[in-house]
């Protein structure tokens, strides 16, 4: 996987200093699809958050307008890149802002996965390690192009996940699993807690990011 001269410093400098820099989501997704994707997001693990503030400080300008989140944005040269710590949503109530969100520098990566929403989304790349990390089998549901929830309990905690599903499998023309189509239908009533700007950010991307916005509308009516 190509990664630039930044990145590949900056990750240098996370282990110099006891953490471990795995690049995950969209990037890793997309490079294994032979999409280009250009938002780069990274989970450190070992270091607090101050930690991770004062190493990044050394190479370009911090943002924390995810603090809250365990998320920080860093400017290096016109590249931008995302880091977070591994973190635990626990669901407190009803409604998006229902959790309590706890970051974990000492979570493994395999617990950090187990909750992402989908097997797809679940792969990370070891940046230093120069390999890729799929303890729930990513890569093989992503080779048959198939749509699977990772762990059924974690995902539920958000309902927009089942839109965020409903875009992927038109984007990349993903065939469901029948227990994710089963999950699916068991959150659908949730679906009237989100603000509507989270909803149309998801249709925003069935619409512009998809060539076949009507598999992702018949998925939807099913």
């Amino acid at each position: 996987m190509k990664l630039s001269q930044n990145l590949l410093q900056i990750a240098t400098r996370i282990e110099s200093e006891g953490g471990k820099a795995i690049l995950i989501g969209g990037a890793v997704r997309d490079y294994l699809f032979g999409i280009e994707n250009k938002d780069i997001d990274v989970e450190v693990y070992g270091l607090h958050f101050n930690q991770l503030i004062a190493v990044l400080k050394k190479f370009g300008k911090v943002s924390a307008v995810g603090k809250a989140f365990g998320v920080l944005k860093l400017s290096v040269d016109g590249e931008h890149f995302d880091f977070s710590l591994p973190r635990n949503d626990i669901k407190i109530s009803s409604g998006h802002r229902g959790f309590q969100i706890k970051t974990d520098p000492g979570m493994t990566f395999k617990e950090a996965a187990s909750r992402r929403d989908f097997t797809i989304n679940s792969i990370g790349y070891d940046i230093l390690g120069r390999k890729l990390l799929d303890e729930f089998n990513g890569r093989h549901d992503l080779a048959q192009r198939i749509l699977r929830v990772v762990d059924a309990k974690t995902f539920a905690e958000d309902p927009l996940r089942v839109l965020r599903g409903i875009q992927f499998a038109a984007r990349f023309r993903l065939t469901l699993t029948d227990e994710t189509k089963e999950i699916f239908k068991e959150l659908t009533p949730l679906l009237d807690e989100l603000p509507k700007e989270r909803i149309y950010g998801e249709l925003e991307k069935l619409f512009l990011k998809s060539r076949y916005p009507s598999v992702g509308f018949q998925l939807a009516d099913e």
